[in-house]
């Protein structure tokens, strides 16, 4: 019972901006993913999987069940880094209240699209390619599961899991790996990577008849480079001969924001045809603009980059969205459900982040940030494997800001979703540091060990 009580307490500060708003948060794409599974709508800008995982939470009533969940398995990848990487999962109620305050992780986790996924793919990339012997086999499958699952749910996550990958893999033995993983192993630690892979192409294969992971993402990377100006230059330079339909832009002027020409449905894309009918001019046009200037190309990519690094304020998007939103929850599910939705703070404008609390999540983002680095160089001399889950968040960091700035463009929501995870790992490592590196294997759920546990795992 003590235990049921502490669990719905933590739960509830990890969804406290919801509760406060009376809704869970949305966003512009939440009506999107609200919308894909019950009337049958494949959209060629986001996977259908955070979706899929949805419906059967929502259940078409209501999608308080969707932000309870996220919470949850934020709760439990927390305890599973503490188990894994500090041997014990003490602290872990007063962890999570610290994060929900000093940090952004409630507004993420309480929010109906899948930017909360990111951070937490990093903990459990560290886990199965750094530490698989902490765990158990059938916990160990559990988290495989879990990977796939977070890699499939947002496009951004996709290459950021291959970037840690093989990163943690390269490094394992100087992150403090028990052992060589061996082909199996390595193969084991890529299953989850491989799988989304799969399973995001055979979707893809299904609904647009195109086998990639990604088929229209092409057209984010042509908006973001019309938009910084290589691609621009290259119409400039080729029309009319090219024959581009784009060549339009020519007489109209560059774009002056990438969200403008991606979303507006008067923008010259969709005057063109839309997305899907211009993917293949897009590789064109990104192929004649990376042949023709790639000086340019990298210049802007790492100028995004930089940008992307600094911009984390709380709260991007917490506005109402009348159009995109709200048209999908009246359409879509019980009338006391659009009555609970019309009556929140957001839906009427009155939901915001107050200026000191996002200036204490960037000064939580930027200590936390420096504790990293020196618990990474500590845990390193220590040969200690919470190295690895420092490594993991520094990665995910620059990762996620190249990733994001580079090919979509610099939003302080994609950099504010995972701001929380470079605070939360050195005061795991502190804890890991202090008590020394635990022998014997973990088991992360609550209770007694599972009857597998004492098995070696395929790394052992």
């Amino acid at each position: 019972m003590l235990l049921a009580v502490l669990l719905a307490v933590l739960l509830a500060v990890l969804l406290w901006p919801a509760l406060l708003n009376g809704y869970p948060l949305v966003f512009s794409d939440s009506g999107t993913y609200l919308l894909q599974i019950p009337e049958r709508h494949l959209g060629w800008d986001r996977p259908v999987f955070y979706s899929l995982l949805m419906v059967p939470l929502h259940a078409m009533l209501t999608t308080w069940p969707v932000v309870v969940a996220q919470a949850a398995l934020t709760l439990y990848l927390l305890r599973v880094a503490l188990c894994v990487f500090a041997g014990s999962p003490r602290g872990l109620a007063a962890i999570v209240g610290v994060l929900a305050v000093a940090t952004g992780l409630p507004w993420v986790t309480a929010e109906l699209i899948p930017d909360f996924s990111t951070a937490l793919l990093a903990i459990v990339m560290c886990v199965l390619a750094v530490a698989p012997e902490r765990v158990g086999r059938r916990e160990h499958l559990g988290l495989a599961v879990v990977a796939a699952g977070l890699i499939s749910v947002h496009q951004s996550n996709l290459p950021l899991a291959g970037l840690l990958l093989a990163s943690l893999l390269l490094l394992r033995r100087p992150l403090g790996a028990a052992a060589a993983p061996g082909l199996r192993g390595v193969m084991l630690a890529a299953g989850p990577l491989l799988a989304a892979t799969l399973a995001l192409s055979a979707v893809n294969l299904i609904g647009h008849g195109r086998v990639s992971p990604a088929p229209y993402g092409n057209i984010f990377v042509l908006a973001r480079s019309l938009a910084d100006g290589p691609a621009m230059a290259t119409l400039r330079q080729d029309c009319p001969h090219a024959g581009w339909r784009l060549c339009l832009l020519v007489q109209e002027g560059q774009p002056t924001d990438a969200d403008l020409f991606l979303w507006r449905e008067d923008s010259a894309l969709y005057r063109v045809g839309g997305a899907v009918r211009e993917a293949p001019e897009a590789n064109a046009i990104l192929r004649a603009t990376l042949a023709e200037r790639p000086g340019a190309v990298l210049r802007a990519a790492l100028s995004n980059f930089l940008r992307q690094l600094g911009m984390v304020a709380t709260g991007d998007g917490l506005m109402a969205w009348p159009v995109t939103v709200t048209p999908v929850i009246h359409r879509d599910f019980p009338a006391a459900e659009a009555r609970r939705y019309d009556a929140a703070l957001q839906t009427r404008g009155r939901l915001a982040v107050p200026d000191w609390l996002k200036r204490l999540h960037a000064a939580a983002l930027l200590a936390g940030v420096a504790a990293t680095v020196i618990a990474f160089l500590l845990a390193l001399r220590r040969r200690h494997r919470v190295a690895a889950l420092c490594a993991g968040a520094l990665i995910c960091l620059l990762g996620n800001a190249a990733i994001t700035g580079a090919l979509s463009g610099p939003h302080d929501r994609y950099q504010s979703r995972i701001a929380w995870l470079p605070v939360f790992v050195p005061v795991v490592a502190g804890l890991a540091l202090r008590r020394g590196a635990p022998a014997g294997l973990v088991n992360p759920l609550p209770g007694p060990a599972s009857a597998d546990i004492a098995e070696p795992t395929a790394w052992s």
